[in-house]
């Protein structure tokens, strides 16, 4: 009775998926207009559909989508929402207002509170961080002091809680974190970016099912499809949200 036993349920986490499909349109005229300039016309088309499909998966993953209740990695229901406070006055300030000890102050503590809620598993140690673009670009640019080459990136990449403990820390910019916090503040995302804690399946990858000649329209028609989950957040303590950055 006293010995430890691991145990799984498969029967937990039931994720969602969904066909994308989007058709290209090929008029008669201009498929005999394009011979002349000497430019492929499917292979113009074919980059706007790549480019549509490119944008729905990115919508998917970050935010999911509204039309199937789905969610993404910037607004998962069971991660965790923290309104950040590095500054000791018990309300939210923005990095612009912040030094750059309590940018990293703020950084430091999202990564050990994720890592701690993971019971400090070393394979659960924080890896990825998302930003804003605008707080990700301020950080990229502003110089620790006016003296100083370092930026406040490079300050942080050199003294966050993963660099120091063996792992490695990964800081980008989305734009769907811009107004993803409560009440429409800017939100950071702290997760670990591994198969075993989060994942995306691309259970049939954008193909090129059929065409066929539309008379009516004088045109050819051809269907793309794909077959996508929405995001598997396997473990919700591997990932939380920090707003008001």
């Amino acid at each position: 009775s006293g010995v430890p036993i691991v145990s799984a349920n498969v029967d937990n986490g039931i994720y969602k998926a969904h066909v994308f499909q989007v058709a290209l349109r090929v008029m008669f005229v201009d498929m005999q207009k394009a011979n002349y300039i000497g430019r492929s016309l499917d292979s113009l088309l074919a980059d706007g559909v790549r480019l549509t499909y490119d944008k729905h998966q990115d919508q998917n993953v970050y935010m999911g989508l509204a039309r199937y209740g789905t969610t993404g990695i910037l607004n998962n229901p069971d991660a965790a929402e923290t309104m950040v406070d590095a500054s000791g006055t018990g309300s939210s300030t923005n990095w612009k207002n912040k030094t750059p000890a309590q940018i990293l102050a703020d950084v430091n503590a999202a990564i050990i509170a994720n890592w701690a809620a993971a019971d400090y598993d070393e394979t659960a140690m924080p890896n990825h961080i998302l930003l804003p673009y605008e707080q990700y670009a301020y950080i990229l640019n502003t110089p620790v002091t006016e003296l100083a080459a370092e930026t406040i990136l490079d300050y942080i990449m050199k003294n966050n809680v993963s660099a120091k403990n063996g792992g490695s820390l990964y800081i980008g910019a989305t734009r769907w974190c811009k107004g993803a916090g409560t009440g429409g503040t800017d939100r950071m995302a702290v997760y670990v970016n591994h198969e075993r804690f989060l994942s995306v399946e691309e259970l049939v990858p954008l193909s090129r099912v059929m065409t066929t000649p539309n008379a009516a329209e004088a045109c050819y028609d051809t269907a793309y499809m794909a077959n996508l989950s929405e995001v598997e957040v396997f473990y919700p303590q591997t990932i939380a949200y920090y707003d008001g950055i």
